[in-house]
């Protein structure tokens, strides 16, 4: 008889891969019975159970469904909590699950929670073997950006190069560390580095992901942005297109990276003088985060303002 545990840790790869394959709604159900089979076999606080919330937690966050992001990090949290004192790779795991709900704090711009636990995983993972530099890295970005949106440019920078030397700047999973520089330099107006740092992102994920995978879409973005900040407004608008295109495809009507490209891509065409479309963009990014960060967040706030000023004209 196959081993409840084992049995688990296959559907769990297998989610992994349905999400690389931009099967992520598959991948979520998939994970969800790994969860149901250790649960079955283990009970409620079994540790291979973190495991399996861990990778749910992700995959919702992936998502942008961030209050089951959050119950199940939380969940696994309070798993490793109990067991991880003993037990090395249960240490691991607590990193990773108190990376997972510091990455959700932060979406939801609570700032100063991301920070504390963000902080706790990196003391943790410095305190172990840590077996994967790429999601050191990521956690090193992770903070970065809590300082990035705080407009503590100088932490984020040092924190972003500290993650290129770990994980290395020609791997194909450096790609997230271009990208959080490219977000820096958007955010300090330093549009020429920027826009090599995008490009560096998009020519990595490009690589190992193909080009219509959301994670690609997302560089495209990005760089559709920093060419628009310095007028490029045509090649801009294609790369927008092309990356809304594939969100659209591949990811929930109701997701973050959509609703940030709506958005940017509002602000390209009010460049261009196309008003209406500005606003339709708009309200789409208006719409879209407003259902999953709620009314009273500040990039709402900025939202409802930028249609205001569309609308007015």
């Amino acid at each position: 008889m196959l081993d409840p545990i084992a049995e688990a840790r296959r559907r769990l790869g297998l989610a992994r891969r349905f999400y690389d394959e931009g099967r992520a709604e598959e991948a979520v159900v998939v994970a969800e019975t790994a969860l149901a089979v250790v649960e079955h076999a283990g009970g409620p606080n079994h540790p291979a159970i973190a495991g399996a919330c861990i990778e749910l937690s992700l995959l919702h966050e992936r998502l942008s469904q961030y209050a089951k992001a959050e119950r199940y990090a939380r969940r696994a949290i309070v798993i490793t909590e109990e067991y991880s004192r003993d037990d090395e790779t249960l240490v691991r795991l607590r990193v990773k699950a108190l990376g997972c709900l510091a990455m959700v704090e932060r979406v939801r711009n609570r700032f100063g929670s991301s920070e504390v636990l963000y902080k706790s995983a990196l003391d943790l993972a410095e305190n172990g073997t840590w077996p994967h530099p790429e999601e050191l890295a990521e956690l090193m970005c992770g903070l970065g950006a809590v300082y990035l949106f705080s407009s503590r440019f100088i932490e984020a920078e040092a924190l972003y190069r500290q993650a290129l030397e770990v994980v290395g700047s020609q791997k194909a999973t450096s790609a997230v560390v271009w990208h959080h520089l490219a977000e820096l330099d958007l955010m300090l107006s330093r549009f020429a580095t920027g826009e090599a740092h995008a490009r560096r992102a998009l020519m990595l994920r490009e690589s190992a992901l193909g080009p219509n995978h959301a994670a690609t879409a997302n560089e495209r973005a990005m760089l559709a942005a920093m060419l628009a900040r310095q007028g490029d407004l045509e090649m801009a608008e294609k790369l927008f297109r092309k990356a809304i295109s594939t969100f659209e495809r591949v990811l929930p009507p109701h997701h973050y990276d959509l609703a940030v490209a709506c958005a940017d891509f509002g602000m390209l065409m009010a460049a261009k003088g196309n008003i209406a479309a500005a606003g339709r963009l708009t309200q789409r990014a208006l719409d879209i985060k407003t259902k999953i960060l709620g009314r009273n967040h500040p990039e709402v706030r900025q939202a409802i303002e930028d249609l205001t000023r569309f609308t007015a004209r």
